[in-house]
């Protein structure tokens, strides 16, 4: 189940890393080594094989800067003080039974014996810790930096150089002199290449198009997971991730792997700032990449760590500003073993997000392997051996697509809830509606059975005694003036049952049902034009012999609260009322009166409105309060009317 789950994201990783294993290795054939300071190349075809690193023993010469002039023949050669294995430090070299410092100055020096005819090479040297002079033959043909027996008399300056020269197929003899009293190790971390000058130059046209690529990635996270942020701003996450591909962009175009890709766009940059941007930007990267798993997954990050970290990266950040080099490379040791800790930190911590089913963890869990596998690398090379090829890149890459897959996952897993729950609401609200629809009808079937009680019962019952009372005026009553109190009860027994009447009516007209709502509407103006004295008309214009619209007591309904609405506001001389289908098959009630106009109707504040609003929206009818022409008030309420579903068909068919 879970390999079939995350078989994806894994298969991706196991890609990312064969291309960086890919990228590390760009030489098939087995390239040769120098022993006790020389190295045979008769047999490597810089054409066919491509450039070689000059790695191997080159020959050591300790606390001296040696020129080429000091290994003239005509003079006794100086001895040399061992050999040092390069890419390499001298530092714990042993040298009379002593190991070597990490601050000071040597001379190696190394004799190529090329294959024979005339080429034009080139030598690539990068990342010199920390000021260097190259020979080949006694030419100086690279410097980087000042070189001095202090720190006080040296000008570091890690640069890149591809340095030129012409093979006459004779011997070449390299003489490099290296001082170093500002970086905690001296010596060579990066191999020397040497090859045609056109593929050293393309070597570094690749990384830089690389980085290149990397950075513009970068760049493009940041902007739209800024934009995500301001879009929504409770989702820190994005701005977290944002600051965090902000940073590791600053970090990479300003470090060795990419060979200081910034120096692009800046030429005159200084490089003691752009080193200090490339320290500095680490550690606060470390915080931000922090905030946003803590902002992911609150209860498996703590804030207590949270602050340890930034505690430790405000510590660094103050050091790199304030001190020199030597102390700020011996605090990066230190540093890098704190990161090892917190990195396992990490891991464990995405480990138990990914057992409590977190969303996005397992693409979190796999970018940050990568990360620190990259990271490691390069704290490996730089402080405990040193590596030849940087995986920096490729563990940058995977660490990015990683982490935005878990955002990318997170923000569909939110999608699908949100498609889930609009779905569920629209269930719930059709639900509702029918429930409404339900209550109406249980409603005008209350009022129904309330009409005809009053109708049957006691409607009845004051009739019989209205009868009653009427046979008794009728009689001779001897008693003086109970004749006229008898003809009073009876006049009031005659009004009570007219309004009892009236009142079964309003609650459910008899003849209220499909096909019949014309009498009802008719009815009803005439009922509340004699009660209020207002002049009222109702007209009829339905083509059918017998509508059946489910909805027609809705709109008698609408009528009967209309009317009421104008003749206790409006103040009318006349109130029509129209019942009628357009000729778009729409069925539109219309009480139209020449009252006082809306303004009189809204300052009411009508609950009446509100109903007949609620009415209108529970059948899909369309209701409207209008001005009339000439003055006063016209409420439309219109609705589609199907004839197939609301029409009965004749005897002729």
């Amino acid at each position: 189940m879970f390999l079939t789950h995350h078989a994806r994201p894994l298969a991706v990783l196991v890609f990312l890393v064969v291309l960086s294993c890919l990228g590390c290795s760009s030489q098939d054939k087995k390239a040769p080594m120098a022993e006790r300071g020389l190295l045979d190349l008769a047999g490597w075809d810089l054409v066919g094989n491509g450039p070689v690193a000059l790695n191997g023993q080159w020959e050591f010469y300790w606390d001296r800067l040696l020129a080429p002039e000091d290994f003239k023949p005509d003079l006794t050669p100086p001895q040399p003080s061992g050999f040092m294995n390069l890419p390499g430090t001298w530092k714990g070299q042993m040298l009379h039974g002593q190991p070597l410092p990490g601050q000071g100055q040597a001379t190696l020096r190394l004799r190529l014996l090329p294959g024979p005819g005339e080429h034009q090479l080139a030598l690539r040297l990068i990342s010199i810790h920390a000021a260097y002079r190259l020979w080949v033959d006694g030419k100086l043909v690279a410097q980087s930096g000042e070189l001095g027996r202090s720190s006080a008399t040296e000008t570091p300056h890690r640069s890149l150089v591809l340095a030129r020269f012409a093979s006459q197929g004779k011997p070449i003899d390299l003489v490099l002199q290296v001082s170093n009293h500002a970086f905690r190790r001296g010596g060579l971390l990066y191999p020397v290449l040497l090859g045609l000058p056109d593929q050293l130059d393309l070597i570094h046209i690749r990384i830089w198009s690389w980085s290149m690529f990397f950075v513009g990635s970068l760049l493009i996270m940041v902007a739209y997971h800024l934009v995500l942020y301001f879009l929504k701003r409770k989702e820190s996450s994005t701005l977290y991730f944002s600051l965090g591909c902000l940073l590791l962009a600053c970090y990479y175009v300003t470090s060795d792997p990419s060979d200081w890709l910034i120096n692009m766009f800046i030429r005159k940059a200084d490089p003691d700032i752009i080193q200090k941007i490339s320290v500095i930007s680490y550690p606060i990267m470390s915080s931000i990449v922090y905030r946003f798993y803590r902002s992911l997954y609150p209860f498996e990050f703590l804030r207590f760590i949270q602050n340890l970290c930034d505690l430790r990266n405000l510590a660094f950040v103050l050091i790199v500003l304030t001190q020199p080099n030597i102390v700020i490379y011996t605090m990066l040791y230190w540093f890098a073993i704190s990161t090892v800790l917190f990195n396992c930190y990490f891991l464990v911590m995405l480990i138990v997000c990914v057992r409590r089913g977190r969303d996005g963890a397992i693409f979190l869990l796999l970018g940050y392997l990568s990360f620190s596998a990259a990271t490691l690398s390069e704290i490996y090379g730089h402080i405990i051996s040193f590596s030849e090829g940087s995986i920096l890149l490729f563990g940058f890459l995977a660490f990015v697509l990683f982490q935005a897959l878990a955002l990318a996952q997170r923000f569909a897993n939110a999608f699908t809830a949100v498609e889930n729950l609009s779905a569920d609401l629209r269930t719930e609200m059709d639900e509702r509606t029918r429930l409404e629809r339900e209550i109406i009808n249980v409603s005008e079937e209350e009022r129904r059975r309330l009409s005809h009680d009053l109708h049957d019962g006691l409607c009845q019952q004051l009739v019989g005694i209205r009868m009653r009372c009427a046979a008794l005026a009728r009689s001779a009553i001897p008693e003086q003036g109970v004749a006229e109190e008898v003809t009073a009860i009876f006049s009031l027994l005659k009004d009570s049952v007219s309004q009892a009447y009236d009142l079964s009516r309003g609650l459910w007209p008899v003849e209220l049902a499909p096909g019949e709502v014309g009498a009802s509407l008719a009815d009803l103006v005439r009922r509340v034009g004699q009660s209020s004295g207002v002049k009222m008309q109702y007209f009829e214009e339905l083509p059918c012999e017998s509508c059946l619209n489910e909805h027609l007591v809705q709109l008698y309904r609408l009528a009967q609260e209309a009317v009421a609405n104008a003749v206790k506001h409006a103040r009318p001389g006349r109130i029509i009322v129209t019942l009628g289908c357009e000729s778009d098959r729409r069925l539109t009630l219309t009480v139209r009166d020449d009252g006082v106009g809306r303004q009189a109707v809204r300052s009411a504040g009508g609950l009446g409105l509100r109903i007949m609003t609620y009415r209108a929206s529970m059948i899909g009818a369309t209701l409207s309060i209008d001005d009339a022409e000439g003055g006063g008030t016209v409420v439309t309420c219109s609705l589609a009317c199907a004839a197939e579903r609301t029409t009965r068909e004749g005897t002729d068919g």
